[in-house]
């Protein structure tokens, strides 16, 4: 790897997700054997068996991050297969197509508890084998959904909240070794990205580009580096300079 750092062994939620296979990719090509986590075990392999076809080092691992005895099961498993971990990516989970009068409480509920709870979860179950050796990153997935608000209030909610978990944790890691960031992406080239938004990207995104899934692992390497060890409790933005767009005015 780049920086002369060693390799690491990194936990991936929701690693079969279109976004993650280009993370799982960049990961294990830098050297890192990444541990593929899903909420089934086949797609979850599926990633895996991606990341070895490719020559590098996976394991698959099956996951529901809003269960709370599906995480700890997963930690026993993890460890009993490939040990401590080095690095988490906290990346699973939903879109939830819904504006507020088709909400209910619990597919509210349940949009938070995937993508807010569920990282929260992962992190406190994963957080200490971090701290005792002195070394550790936290990447969060979040979206530019949480900085700017979206017309689907349950998924800006949760990744308002993942962004301002990140911000809150670096108190709990304090002096430990240990950093916890978040990747905020724009519009990324994955099959859950709809054909209209899609089209609407050369007007509302500055570079008129779509982000790569590639660019999101090449993110996280930086990341995990040692040029990035001040980097701590930040949102670091990945999309274009829509979300500078949207808050200044609309094109002429």
């Amino acid at each position: 790897m780049s920086h002369g750092s060693p390799t690491r062994t990194v936990l991936v939620t929701g690693a079969a997700g279109g976004m993650c296979r280009g993370i799982n990719a960049r990961l294990a090509a830098a050297g890192h054997t990444v541990l593929c986590a899903d909420l089934s075990l086949e797609a979850a392999e599926s990633a895996a068996e991606a990341v070895r076809a490719a020559g590098g080092r996976a394991e698959a691992f099956a996951v529901d991050v809003a269960d709370a005895d599906s995480v700890s099961a997963l930690a026993d498993a993890v460890h009993e297969r490939a040990g401590d971990i080095d690095v988490l990516v906290n990346a699973a989970g939903i879109l939830d197509r819904k504006y507020l009068a088709d909400h209910d409480a619990h597919s509210f509920e349940r949009t938070l508890d995937i993508n807010l709870v569920g990282p929260f979860r992962m992190i406190q179950t994963f957080a200490p084998e971090l701290v005792r050796k002195g070394w550790g990153r936290i990447i969060n997935i979040s979206s530019i959904a949480g900085v700017t608000g979206y017309p689907y209030p349950s998924y800006s909610a949760s990744k308002a909240g993942l962004s301002n978990l990140t911000r809150s944790l670096v108190i709990d890691f304090w002096g430990t070794g240990v950093t916890v960031n978040s990747i905020c992406p724009g519009v990324v080239d994955t099959p859950m990205v709809i054909q209209q938004v899609r089209d609407q990207v050369p007007r509302k995104v500055p570079t008129e580009q779509i982000v790569n899934p590639d660019e999101i692992g090449g993110l996280a390497l930086f990341l995990m580096s040692d040029d990035a060890r001040n980097i701590n409790g930040a949102d670091l933005l990945i999309d274009g300079g829509a979300t500078r767009y949207f808050q200044l005015f609309d094109r002429p």
